[in-house]
């Protein structure tokens, strides 16, 4: 992996044409797009505002300032207000656009546009103004364009003194920019060096140099009125080197650029180029998709390598619209499992457009039109004949060594292609064929090639090795195991069986016995939650439910553990419940706890056990549920998962990763979560205690979760240490040792605890998070919320450039890899080399909080859940300055250790020569 080893001057002035300004007129603006701009002009009918303020809890910290697109000059028959508009308000056509030319000289129109228009969109942070010289098409004599003129200098002024704090940005206006300068805060024009022939379907071209010196002679002068210049031109999005030229090219002239599709549709390039991480997983959809084989076998390794997993299946795919425009933006590759699909024809012509657009294709089990030549050929496959499931074959060759089986080849088509860049080869009937193979292209691994169905799912090919040899990651890879070079502890509890006794204790509820034991005694983050009908007084034990509610209350009052819900009812089948929801037989069927008068809701179980724990569990109002903890199947819908993010919590639980000693396969390790048609369940890391006691009969069984944490450590940091499981090991002598020991251990390893809530929101700033490549010097920038603070790359021969990148305070070696430590600001620019820095952050405890830079000088200020510990690395000529001072310091060579009794929080100031 090569990134920028170049020292840069980073902390110059901020010159206006150093802004990233993106334009996007589409539905469902990706999240990505909120922390690579500054300014993002959106369609309003995007409602992005409401979506963000109804949903996205999450998202707390974007960079970009929300820009409304108003048309002035034209009405558009497609907003919900043309109905509203008056015809004498109309002066003629605009056929290009199918929209009429409004008359801004009227009063009424004026009016209209402000009540109807402006006054709807105050959630928005400025306005863009569109369409302003469009009357020059039917306005032809010099008085009647200059009193519009005056008109639209009327306006704009109108506007800035009812929102005097909004942006506003005006689309070209030369004959105006003069009287407004003062009013705008940019001005925007379209199509310098390329745009569009909008008499011959929109088509890209070039523009002629005259064109470009005319609009380059009138932007000069606008930017020499002081304002700021954003210029957009328009590059097919297939040729992405080419919209970075462009960009530059604009850039260097002084100006803001932004470079995109023709409709302003995908994520175009201003002053950043995002890295496309996404990857679109198709499966055949005749399962839930958590059952899929691109989910489990293939998702958790795209994610390893800081790839952003779309599921869907083959349907849904094929149908939404979102994947029939450009994708190259966003989308890096497309694998699909996907046995047969019911038209051929147009999945093949699908995946050959997007083939063509620069998407890696990967087929996995099968190639659903492997019976068309015709259509193999054009992926530069060739079937050469049939292997039968009785017929001999001989495996001649790997460029990959097998890892957990050997291949085992069926019935499958032959297929040759030629060169490929990895492969497994194969002799059968006289002829080379190609089971499994990597092209420029994508490729292909048909059954028994990449991972074969045994008692357990076993690899034949390390995923690690195929995808990093399909993908090719080319940035620094986002990491949700460590924080601060160490590895993320969490803990959390599901409230199952609270009510119950302990067997060597029968005076005492297993809940007291897991806080005075367990919470108590380690005093780390835990995330606790309850069953709202097991300890309610109108729940199943009503006569116990005094002393349940005090006890609850009493934990949730510990500074060390952070409030969650496990439902009203605990539903065991969470699909099932809801498709036949009001149908009191359920609750027979053992769907969920049969409690007395209840019929299933979803609402119920989510806003109102959350509502129910906020009111009346919650030691003050300021502790407030952060996590909705799924239960029985884990298998929500995507309807229950859209009600958990409005309820503006965090959603947890589900996945299989139990990988052990007894059964070390990787298909014991599950991905992150699984993505619900936009709606992501969190995974818990790890499995509970329920798997490692054989469903609660080897009640000391939890113990064996040390093997997964080890095993996950080694050779490859794969997942945080997550401590998991239920109330009622609080039952059992063994349970309660058993879970000793597995704190006992997790606090022996350098960790760095938090709660559930912060890992969750790691999770999902690694799906949002924008990285991209800066077009003014090629170096990487990631921009997000500044939660996820660690990157990894996966060398171990450089440095990080400390003082002269943007948001890096430290690293730390773990494992072959080397894992950056970064600031919480959200905003990086990272530089690497091969020169060791004379200070930084090796590891820590707690989190990042503030951190501020100078000439070869830093200071960091971190807050930890536990007595504050942290390693620094500071060369002889470093001068340090701790805040408190260190109870324990100790120095190995240039490695100073600190370490705190009691402090939690701490500041390290370091000025080196």
């Amino acid at each position: 992996m090569v990134f920028i080893i170049t020292l840069l001057c980073l902390f110059s002035l901020l010159y206006a044409k150093d802004l990233s300004v993106g334009f996007i007129y589409r539905d469902g603006v990706p999240e990505e797009a909120l922390y690579l701009f500054d300014w993002l002009v959106v369609d309003p009918d995007s409602k992005l505002p409401q979506k963000l303020r109804e949903e996205k809890f999450y998202i707390r910290n974007k960079k970009a300032k929300l820009i409304a697109y108003v048309s002035v000059g034209e009405l558009e028959p497609t907003k919900e207000y043309y109905k509203e508009a008056k015809r004498e308000w109309m002066l003629g056509d605009n056929p290009a656009w199918k929209s009429k030319i409004a008359d801004v000289r009227r009063e009424d129109y004026v009016n209209f546009l402000s009540e109807k228009v402006f006054n709807r969109l105050k959630e928005y942070d400025g306005f863009f103004l569109d369409t302003l010289d469009s009357y020059q098409k039917v306005l032809k004599s010099e008085k009647d364009r200059r009193d519009y003129e005056m008109a639209l200098v009327d306006l704009i002024k109108r506007l800035r003194k009812t929102y005097p704090n909004k942006l506003i940005l005006i689309n070209r206006g030369f004959e105006i920019v003069e009287y407004v300068k003062d009013d705008i805060d940019a001005l925007v024009a379209e199509s310098l060096f390329y745009g569009l022939d909008l008499e011959r379907g929109l088509r890209y071209r070039k523009m002629k140099e005259e064109e470009t010196r005319w609009l380059l002679d009138r932007l000069n002068y606008v930017k020499s009125l002081g304002l700021k210049v954003i210029v957009i031109d328009y590059v097919d999005p297939k040729n992405r080197k080419l919209q970075k030229e462009v960009a530059k090219r604009i850039y260097e002239l002084g100006f803001i650029p932004y470079v995109s599709d023709r409709f302003l549709y995908t994520i175009g390039t201003s002053i950043y180029q995002l890295k496309p991480r996404k990857v679109l997983l198709i499966h055949d959809g005749k399962l839930d998709p958590a059952y899929s084989d691109v989910h489990r076998l293939v998702q958790p390794w795209i994610e390893y390598y800081g790839y952003v997993p779309v599921l869907r299946g083959i349907d849904q795919a094929m149908s939404d619209q979102s994947f029939q425009g450009p994708m190259a933006d966003q989308y890096v590759a497309i694998i699909l499992s996907v046995g047969e699909y019911k038209d051929a024809n147009k999945l093949y012509r699908w995946l050959l457009e997007k083939k063509d657009e620069g998407l890696k294709v990967f087929f996995i089990g099968s190639i659903p039109f492997a019976d068309r030549d015709d259509y193999l050929s054009s992926f530069g496959i060739k079937k050469v004949g049939n292997l039968g499931p009785l017929d001999d074959y001989k495996i001649e060759e790997s460029s990959f060594p097998f890892f957990e089986a050997e291949p085992t080849l069926g019935e499958m088509p032959m297929l040759w292609v030629e060169r490929p860049l990895y492969y497994i080869k194969a002799r059968a009937k006289g002829k080379v064929f190609y089971p499994l193979a990597i092209t420029d292209w994508g490729g292909y691994a048909l059954e028994g090639s990449f991972y074969k169905y045994m008692r357990e799912d076993l690899f034949v090919v390390n995923p690690l090795d195929l995808i990093k040899a399909l993908l090719r990651p080319n940035f620094p890879i986002p990491d949700i195991t460590t924080e601060n070079g160490r590895r993320i502890l969490t803990a959390h509890i599901d409230g199952d069986a609270g009510f119950g006794v302990a067997d060597f204790d029968p005076n005492r509820n297993v809940i007291e016995v897991i806080r005075d034991e367990i919470i108590k005694r380690y005093p780390i983050p835990h995330t606790v939650s309850i069953i709202e009908g097991e300890i309610a007084p109108y729940g199943l034990y009503p006569e116990k439910s005094p002393k349940l509610e005090e006890i609850a209350r009493s934990i949730f009052s510990l500074d060390n553990v952070e409030m969650a819900s496990h439902t009203f009812s605990h539903p065991f089948r969470w699909q099932k419940l809801e498709n036949n929801e009001g149908l009191p037989e359920y609750a027979e069927a053992h769907y969920n706890l049969n409690i007395p008068g209840y019929t299933f809701s979803l609402e119920r179980e989510i806003f109102g056990s959350i509502e129910y724990i906020n009111k009346r569990l919650s030691p003050s109002p300021q502790k407030r549920v952060k996590v909705f903890l799924w239960s029985g199947d884990c298998m929500p819908s995507s309807n229950a998962l859209r009600l958990a993010y409005r309820a503006g919590v965090y959603n947890m639980n589900g996945g299989y990763t139990w990988i052990n000693k007894r059964e070390p396969f990787y298909s014991y390790i599950s991905p992150m979560g699984l993505d619900r048609d936009g709606y992501f369940q969190v995974y818990a890391p790890v499995q509970n205690e329920n798997l490692y006691t054989n469903l609660w009969s080897d009640y000391y069984g939890y113990v064996r979760v040390i093997e997964t944490f080890q095993l996950t450590e080694k050779p490859r940091r794969l997942k945080p240490i997550a401590i998991y499981y239920h109330m009622y090991s609080g039952q059992k002598i063994a349970s309660l040792k058993a879970l000793r020991e597995v704190y006992e251990y997790a606090l022996s390893q350098p960790v760095n605890p938090m709660f559930a809530s912060e890992y969750a929101q790691r999770v999902l700033e690694f799906r949002n998070m924008a990285i991209a490549e800066d077009v003014r010097d090629g170096s990487i920038v990631v921009r997000s919320e500044g939660n996820l603070k660690t990157l990894r790359v996966d060398e171990n021969r450089i440095y990080p450039h400390v003082f002269e990148s943007k948001g890096v305070v430290g690293f730390n070696y773990i494992n072959q890899s080397l894992y950056i430590s970064l600031d919480n600001s959200g905003d990086y620019k990272i530089l690497l080399g091969d020169k060791e820095p004379s200070f930084y952050l090796v590891s820590s405890n707690g989190q990042i909080v503030e951190s501020s830079k100078k000439t070869n000088g830093m200071s960091i200020k971190i807050k930890a859940h536990v007595p504050l510990e942290y390693e620094i690395y500071a060369s002889e000529g470093c001068s340090i300055h701790m805040s408190p001072k260190p109870d324990i310091m100790e120095r190995r060579g240039s490695i100073l250790r600190v370490r705190y009794k009691e402090e939690r929080l701490g500041e390290v100031e370091a000025s080196c020569k």
